[in-house]
C-alpha cells in the first residue's frame, strides 16, 4: 500500500504591496478581489489546521497542484516556500504552478526557481533555465510504485482570463514519457493545474488544449489524473487504452467555506498492485479529509474506491 496526499489552491500567502507601481497591470484588480472578498475565504488558520492534521497522517507523497500565491509578487513565492518546507522535504512533496504563480510575467529567478527543487525531475533536468516556463516540464519522479508526472498549464493571460495552457512541445514530450512509461510496472499519475474533463469549468478558466491532452493520454494510457483549480470536487473520467483513467479535482485547502461546497479538503489515496488475474493493474481508493469550523480541525469526510 502506497499513500499519496494531493492538495491544492493554498492562496495562503500574504497580500503585500510595498511599491504601488507593481500594481500597475493586471495585479491591480486581483489585489482589489482579495481586498474586497476572497481574504475572508482563504485563511492561514485553515492552512495551519491543515500541516496538523498532514503532520499526523501516514502519507508516503504529497502533490501540491498549484496556486501557491495569489498575485504573484515577488514576496509571496518566498513566503510560499516557507510554506513548501513546513509541508516536507522537496524529496516528500511535487509540485505544479497554477495560474496564480503566473499571474504577471515574472523572472524565473524571482518565482519558480525559489520552488525548483520541488517540481524538478529525478533526473534534474526540470531545473534548467529557459524562456518558457513550460518548457521544464513535464517532470517525472519515481516514489515507490508510482511515476508522478507534472505537467505546467500556467501562464500570464490577459485580464479576467484564467485560462490554462500546455503547448504542442510539452503535450510531445508527455507522450513520449507516457509511452516509456507503459510497459513498466509503476502507477502513472498525473498532476495539473487545470481541470482536464469537457466542460468542467467556464471556458474563460478552462484548459485550451484539454482536448489534446485527453488525446495523448487516451493513446498512451494512465492510472489516475489529478488537479486543483475549481476549488471544488470533481470525480470524473477520461477514456484510456485500457479502460476508464479516474479524474479527480480537490477543493482549495484554505477555504473557510462559507459556502459548505467549497470547505478546505485534501486527498488521500490508497494506492496498491492488483494481482488478480486480469483487471487492472492496480487498486486506487480515495480518502477525502475536511475543515471542521466546529473543531477547527481537519476529519474524516467520506471515502471510495476509483480503481479495483
Amino acid at each position: 500500500m502506497f499513500s499519496l496526499g494531493h492538495l491544492s489552491d493554498l492562496h495562503a500567502t500574504p497580500v503585500v504591496v510595498n511599491n504601488p507601481l507593481h500594481l500597475l497591470n493586471k495585479r491591480f484588480f486581483g489585489w482589489l478581489s482579495w481586498r474586497i472578498r476572497r481574504q475572508r475565504f482563504h485563511r492561514t488558520s485553515v492552512v495551519d489546521a491543515l500541516m496538523d492534521d498532514l503532520s499526523r497522517s501516514p502519507i508516503d507523497h504529497l502533490v501540491v497542484t498549484g496556486d501557491l500565491t495569489n498575485l504573484s509578487l515577488a514576496s509571496e513565492f518566498g513566503a510560499a516556500r516557507e510554506r513548501l518546507k513546513r509541508l516536507g522535504d522537496a524529496r516528500d512533496v511535487s509540485i505544479v504552478p497554477g495560474n496564480h504563480d503566473a499571474y504577471v510575467r515574472v523572472s524565473q529567478s524571482a518565482s519558480w526557481n525559489l520552488w525548483s527543487d520541488y517540481f524538478e525531475s529525478d533526473d534534474g533536468e526540470s531545473a534548467a533555465e529557459s524562456s518558457d516556463p513550460r518548457d521544464r516540464f513535464p517532470t517525472l519522479r519515481i516514489r515507490g510504485p508510482l511515476a508522478v508526472v507534472g505537467l505546467c498549464s500556467a501562464l500570464p493571460t490577459r485580464l479576467f482570463d484564467a485560462t490554462g495552457t500546455l503547448g504542442e512541445a510539452q503535450l510531445d514530450r508527455l507522450e513520449r514519457m507516457l509511452h516509456g512509461l507503459a510497459d513498466s510496472d509503476l502507477c502513472r499519475v498525473i498532476s495539473i493545474h487545470h481541470p482536464i474533463t469537457a466542460g468542467a469549468t467556464h471556458p474563460r478558466r478552462w484548459l485550451r488544449d484539454a482536448e489534446s491532452l485527453r488525446g495523448v493520454i487516451g493513446r498512451t494510457g494512465a492510472e489516475l489524473v489529478v488537479h486543483g483549480h475549481n476549488h471544488r470536487t470533481l470525480l470524473a473520467a477520461i477514456d484510456g487504452p485500457d479502460g476508464s483513467i479516474p479524474v479527480v479535482g480537490v477543493r482549495s485547502a484554505s477555504d473557510i467555506g462559507q459556502r459548505p461546497e467549497r470547505r478546505a479538503q485534501y486527498h488521500v489515496y490508497e494506492i496498491e498492485r492488483n494481482f488478480g488475474s486480469g483487471g487492472p493493474r492496480f487498486r486506487i481508493a480515495l480518502r477525502i479529509r475536511g475543515y471542521d469550523p466546529g473543531s477547527g480541525r481537519f476529519r474524516a469526510e467520506g471515502e471510495r474506491v476509483l480503481v479495483g
